[in-house]
């Protein structure tokens, strides 16, 4: 290119027939003629003068004739170099001259000669280009300020450059770009021009794979920045993505081409060079794991990659460091280890189960309860290991529970190991994944056993007599009603028997109450082995006594038991050093289908009273006449 533009500027080659030489020719012609005029003179001096000019012309004009084809040589050996570097020249090269039209005025510049490069990028229909005028080969409105730099170059004297985009012959929509040198000649001008299209595209290119990769570096969900290794260079942040930005709360335009030291604090860039250094010993990727960054957010969690990236020479080009922001995963960890260990060490048994109820973790309390291993579990179905399923039919309200987002809680029998049933208290949530589908079950099972065995025993002595173990007036009660509904329904006997016992007052006064205790126990166990097992005893209060006789098939029967009451209650009792005769009354009356449970009791304490002031010591049945008076026996007396 260099050498085209210098054969350019010297101008195509000139004829050696220039006009001046040829007025030197016609000189050196005429002194000729004059000295072979002096030589036919008769004077000597003036013949040897006309020798010498006649010799001396002839020198001089055969010395200008070696000039003249020096000349001439040097001009076709000219004119071969420029039409080899025209015709060679990679570069579109025409040649142009003014034309003026017959009354002088400018009409344009002539292309008069082209190479074959000028052709394939001026002329795509064979044409010749020269001989054709410049503006027809340039259209002016299709390549913008063209025309303009011409007109400069031509008043200046200057070359001018000019690049410009222009419609591509072909018609199609890619634009064509063409670079142009207008370098002014003494007749006319040189055009060299270049198609650079393939460079602007590839330039434009290299841009879009910039933007794009700007773009991705910038969209990563980590910080990730470069610093140079070249030593024109060294330590000069050259990329700085979005996310480093956001983490350091630092612009890249605060951090690009600028050292750690000038815009981090002192600790965090000599920890910076350092990583970098070992980088460098060491050529590979390194990972420096939970680094404290001080934010004006608070302190971060960062886990720091380091690793060389060698340019296209092989030498190393820079550093890149990805860095993530752990500080949130950090704590979710940390959360997630320590529920992980609170569900390990909670007493209370967990199980999370999938969609389909099939378990997929437990808690070494669950194993414990179930008495079961992990590997025994996991998999399994829920209701096969003795759960409760998770349906209407056994757990009332659950399925609305679950479906609304609350938990369900309830008392759940659980089926243990070898079948023993154990009695808990459920608690059942649900997990969701983002798309709302039921992704696992979590059961919560604290084992009450103990308390409802609690809960049974303190109900049964409310149900039972504190000091003789007898059934309480609840029972009584309770019992009476149920078999006078009973004996409603299968018409059968009901007796009802009120038991007092005689002179109880004066053995507790006289023994203590210890004593009386002690009696009151003994009363109960020979009551409860005078009646049937299908019969019910109970003490009212003090020394006040009941039986409910079912079935008795017949008064008589009634009498009978009466009197084996009375009979076992009569014998003597040993308290201490003591021995005492605890004697009773006892009033007895028979259910009638009339009757509520306060009239049959009202007509059996009736009997009692009775019995009372008929001499005590003695049986009477409701409604029956009283046997005539005994008096009770010496010990009974005393007693």
């Amino acid at each position: 290119m260099s050498s085209l533009m210098s054969s350019v500027s010297m101008g195509t080659p000139t004829s050696p027939f220039h006009p001046a030489h040829r007025a030197s020719g016609l000189v050196s012609l005429a002194c000729l003629a004059a000295g072979l005029a002096l030589t036919s003179s008769h004077h000597v001096p003036v013949q040897v003068a006309g020798f010498f000019l006649a010799g001396a012309t002839g020198w001089m004009s055969w010395r200008a004739h070696a000039r003249m084809r020096r000349a001439l040589d040097l001009a076709h050996h000219n004119e071969a170099t420029w039409q080899a570097c025209l015709q060679g020249s990679q570069d579109a090269v025409m040649v142009l001259e003014r034309r003026n039209d017959m009354m002088g005025r400018f009409m344009g510049y002539t292309v008069v000669q082209a190479n074959h490069q000028a052709h394939r990028l001026f002329r795509t229909d064979g044409l010749p280009l020269v001989g054709q005028l410049l503006k027809d080969v340039v259209p002016e409105g299709e390549h913008g300020n063209f025309h303009q730099r011409v007109r400069l170059a031509a008043e200046s004297g200057q070359a001018q450059v000019d690049e410009q985009a222009s419609p591509s012959p072909e018609r199609s929509s890619r634009q064509r770009w063409l670079h142009h040198q207008i370098i002014p000649l003494p007749s006319g001008m040189a055009l060299i021009s270049r198609d650079t299209t393939e460079v602007h595209e590839s330039m434009q290119a290299l841009r879009e794979q910039e933007t794009f990769y700007r773009s991705a570096v910038d969209s990563l969900p980590m910080a990730l920045y470069a610093r140079s290794a070249r030593a024109h260079n060294k330590g000069r942040y050259i990329v700085w993505n979005r996310q480093a930005s956001d983490i350091m709360q630092m612009p890249a335009e605060q951090v690009l081409g600028r050292r750690a030291s000038d815009v981090m604090p002192a600790e965090i860039a000599q920890r910076g060079d350092a990583q970098d250094q070992q980088v460098l010993d060491d050529p590979r990727t390194h990972f420096f794991p939970n680094l404290v960054f001080r934010t004006p957010q608070g302190e971060r969690l960062i886990d720091l990659i380091k690793a060389p990236v060698y340019g296209v020479d092989g030498q190393l080009d820079h550093i890149l460091s990805i860095a993530t922001d752990v500080t949130e995963s950090r704590r979710a960890a940390e959360q997630l280890k320590l529920a992980s260990r609170v569900m390990e060490e909670t007493a209370d048994a967990v199980v999370v189960s999938d969609a389909l109820d099939r378990i997929v973790m437990v808690n070494p309390a669950f194993l414990k309860m179930m008495g079961l291993s992990r590997a025994a579990v996991i998999g399994q179905s829920a209701e096969l290991l003795g759960m409760t399923p998770l349906r209407e039919s056994h757990l009332p309200g659950i399925e609305d529970a679950l479906k609304s987002g609350r938990r369900w809680t309830g008392e759940c029998a659980l089926v243990g190991l070898e079948g023993r049933s154990l009695e808990t208290w459920l608690t059942v949530t649900t997990l969701r994944g983002d798309d709302q589908r039921l992704s696992q079950h979590i059961r919560v099972l604290t084992d009450i056993s103990v308390l409802k065995a609690q809960q049974r025993e303190l109900a049964e002595q409310a149900r039972r007599d504190s000091l003789t173990g007898l059934p309480n007036r609840r029972v009584f009660v309770e019992r009476l009603r149920q078999g006078m509904a009973r004996a409603r329904r299968q018409p059968q006997t009901l007796a009802v028997m009120f038991i007092d016992l005689d002179g109880f007052k004066a053995i507790n006064d006289r023994l203590g109450h210890a004593a009386g205790d002690r009696l009151l126990i003994e009363v109960a166990t020979r009551l409860e082995s005078s009646v049937r097992d299908t019969d019910c005893v109970c003490r009212l209060a003090g020394d006040e006594f009941t039986v409910i006789l079912e079935g008795a098939g017949h008064p008589t029967e009634v009498h009978r038991i009466g009197q084996r009451i009375l009979d076992r209650l009569g014998q003597p009792c040993v308290i201490g050093n003591e021995t005492v005769w605890p004697g009773a009354s006892i009033g007895a009356t028979l259910f009638e289908a009339q009757d509520t449970h306060d009239s049959l009791c009202q007509r059996a304490d009736a009997a009692m009273y009775t019995a009372k002031r008929a001499g005590k010591a003695r049986f009477v049945l409701a409604g029956e006449e009283v046997a005539p008076h005994h008096p009770p026996s010496v010990q009974q007396a005393c007693a």
